[in-house]
């Protein structure tokens, strides 16, 4: 008697991935300045640390992408997940702003891959579903970068760590994550026709598909924009340094909220991505001209409410289109973050 895959035993594991990805955004996005001015940079060479991790995020996830489809997703998450792993260890161990670089883009390598994939494993187990497992995928990303910025700070304030804890965590946390994975049955594999093959290669035929492309693109290099920024908005410009964790909190708090409530009853996907990105517009604008640190707070609340559902939705639409071959569409749309990270 074949026995059938529980959703469940899958979707824990690969949330739990997410989870300590969103970790590790959220704790070096809070101390991402002290760590450019431990290495001498200024507010570009900050801007330089962020895109190092972008590198490898144009070109792996679509190389290693088309490989998972053919080979089986679950090797390629595991060995990314110490990849992963090897990058923050690399980056939390640095003496040297070479290492810290070799580090950040082994961390990029690592999450990009891993995220990309599992959003793939998830909607694939589920047609229907498909979209709300990635968006719950991507609450609790948005929950570990909301816990990450408090936890870092309270823990520098009283005992006085360095900027270097969140990497040495999230090392500890993939390392166990990659032998978790090594237990974790995933949905199996099917038998490709030369026809759907051939359709790894042709993602940019289609329209719908390079509309979405470069909707991510533009997505990524937005949030990137405040996530990464907030910190140095509230300490230079707003003079509100003591508000800063709880302004990139406050961001991924939002994220989580919309992210959990589009997990449950996203139905229109068109209508949902045109009303978040102009309810983002709305609210950049106004985080852009407000002074005022209360409202800038709140400001980063709604931006963060309002992008919630965007890369789950653009990610779950683009492997949609190409069922047979997931990964590689998810690989591809995840090319697309990296390079609108790094221009950002």
């Amino acid at each position: 008697m074949k026995t059938k895959l529980c959703p469940g035993w899958v979707l824990a594991p690969l949330c739990t991935v997410l989870f300590f990805y969103g970790f590790y955004l959220g704790g070096v996005q809070l101390v991402i300045s002290e760590v450019s001015r431990e290495y001498g940079q200024n507010a570009a060479g900050m801007g330089g640390l962020v895109a190092a991790q972008h590198v490898a995020a144009v070109v792996l996830p679509v190389v290693l992408g088309a490989l998972a489809d053919r080979i089986g997703k679950k090797p390629v998450l595991c060995i990314f997940a110490a990849v992963f792993a090897v990058g923050c260890f690399l980056a939390g161990l640095s003496k040297n702003l070479g290492v810290y670089v070799i580090g950040a883009v082994c961390v990029g390598a690592g999450y990009s891959v891993c995220e990309s994939v599992s959003s793939a494993v998830l909607s694939e187990l589920d047609a229907e579903k498909g979209a709300r497992y990635i968006n719950l995928s991507q609450a609790l990303l948005s929950l570990g970068a909301v816990v990450s910025p408090f936890l870092v700070q309270w823990l520098q304030k009283s005992r006085h760590v360095s900027w270097r804890l969140p990497f040495l965590i999230c090392a500890a946390a993939y390392t166990l994550l990659a032998l978790l994975l090594l237990l974790t049955v995933f949905p199996k594999r099917q038998a490709l026709t030369q026809k759907e093959a051939k359709a790894r290669t042709n993602f940019f035929a289609s329209r719908a598909f390079r509309l979405l492309f470069f909707s991510i693109l533009l997505y990524v290099g937005l949030e990137n924009g405040i996530s990464y920024f907030a910190e140095s908005l509230f300490s230079v410009r707003l003079s509100a340094g003591d508000l800063a964790a709880a302004a990139i909190s406050a961001y991924w708090i939002g994220m989580t909220v919309s992210r959990m409530l589009f997990s449950a009853v996203l139905r229109n996907p068109k209508k949902t991505l045109i009303g978040c990105f102009l309810a983002s517009a709305a609210f950049l604008l106004a985080l852009a001209v407000s002074k005022n640190p209360t409202v800038s707070l709140v400001c980063c609340f709604a931006a963060g409410f309002s992008y919630g559902p965007i890369w789950s939705t653009l990610v779950a639409q683009a492997t949609g289109l190409f069922p047979e071959a997931s990964a590689g569409a998810a690989g591809v749309m995840s090319a697309g973050c990296g390079i609108g990270g790094m221009i950002f």
